[in-house]
């Protein structure tokens, strides 16, 4: 199934939403003005607080006791979820839908800037287990994903900040005409919007190659996550800025390795949003992890291939990366020298 993108100026509506749908929204969200009177519209709604601590699998069984009981009379073949929230909501209720009455139909707003460009697209619905991020879930699109500029724009300004590293990213992955210098402008927020149908676009012409990530192609969008993930698991750093740093890493790391020329490195961190990231006395933080928790946090990667190996994403130039599996004591000793260089630079 094809997912429909809608962007719109306004909080949407569906006459098919008067009956047998569900609403599962981050209460965050009942300060957002006008987002109290949509949520009126609803016959049943279902208000969470985002976080990785909503994916935890030993909550799970108590939410959906209380969504079936919301939910009861609603004909299944006619049920709709509809999420509204950031990624880990858009995880939560995606999962749910993905597995209620053996699936539902699912509709995304994603109300984050994060899950407009990433995880409301591509289908996967995931849930942490013994604090290990995404270890259950399916692969299941939504039928619509609604991109509602006002719920967007609602956000604090950190919020568009993180998510500009998953449009460098992109730019990264795809090219620099899927995020350009020339839109980035003193508002991060409305450079996101503009960028967004390029982004999700080039997110979705490599979730298409692999839908279920069977050949492995798919993994590209695992670039910057694998020490981004460690950042954000140990320092609590939000997932955006995790990835951020993480991204920056896996850059240096090319170099390191020669896979990237400096003037392809700096063609990559030439683009003006890489100023909100770098310098920064947080890039050093973010690799003075002790080694021993670094290693336990990477064994635990959903990308280890054996017990020692990894897959990680490697880039060769703008729009150029690719797949490597690397030993856990070799990306140790990578932290170690970048770690050695920082300090250098900081002082």
């Amino acid at each position: 199934m094809k997912t429909k993108i809608i962007r719109t100026s306004r909080a949407p509506w569906d006459s098919n939403w008067k009956a047998d749908s569900l609403l599962i929204y981050d209460r965050y969200l009942l300060k957002v003005p006008g987002f109290r009177g949509w949520l009126k519209r609803f016959p049943a709604s279902y208000g969470v607080k985002a976080g990785e601590e909503l994916k935890d699998i030993s909550a799970f069984p108590g939410h959906l006791s209380r969504i079936s009981r919301l939910t009861s009379e609603m004909a299944s073949r006619r049920m709709t979820i509809l999420v509204a929230g950031g990624g880990s909501v858009g995880d939560f209720g995606g999962f749910v839908a993905s597995i209620y009455k053996r699936g539902v139909r699912l509709v995304h707003l994603p109300t984050t800037w994060l899950a407009a460009i990433d995880s409301s697209h591509g289908g996967k619905t995931a849930l942490n287990v013994e604090g290990a991020k995404n270890q259950i879930g399916t692969f299941y699109p939504a039928s619509e994903v609604y991109l509602v500029k006002p719920f967007l724009m609602a956000q604090p300004p950190e919020r568009a900040v993180e998510a500009t590293g998953e449009a460098l990213k992109m730019m990264i992955l795809k090219g620099s005409a899927f995020f350009p210098p020339r839109i980035f402008t003193k508002d991060p927020s409305e450079a996101l919007w503009t960028a967004l149908p390029k982004l999700i676009q080039g997110k979705m012409s490599i979730v298409e190659k692999d839908p279920t990530e069977t050949s492995g192609f798919r993994h590209l969008l695992n670039l910057g996550h694998t020490m981004g993930h460690v950042f954000e698991a140990e320092l609590k750093m939000p997932h955006g800025l995790s990835v951020t740093y993480g991204l920056i890493f896996a850059l240096i790391y090319s170099r390191s390795r020669r896979d990237c020329s400096e003037k392809d490195l700096a063609a990559i961190f030439s683009h003006p949003a890489w100023r909100m990231f770098l310098p920064s006395a947080l890039h050093l933080r973010s690799l003075s992890i002790p080694p021993s928790r670094i290693r336990t946090l990477l064994l635990k990667d959903k990308k280890r291939t054996s017990r020692q190996l990894l897959r990680f994403i490697f880039v060769r130039k703008m729009g150029k990366p690719f797949i490597r599996e690397i030993g856990v004591d070799e990306i140790l000793d990578e932290v170690a020298r970048q770690k050695r260089l920082l300090k250098v630079v900081y002082g």
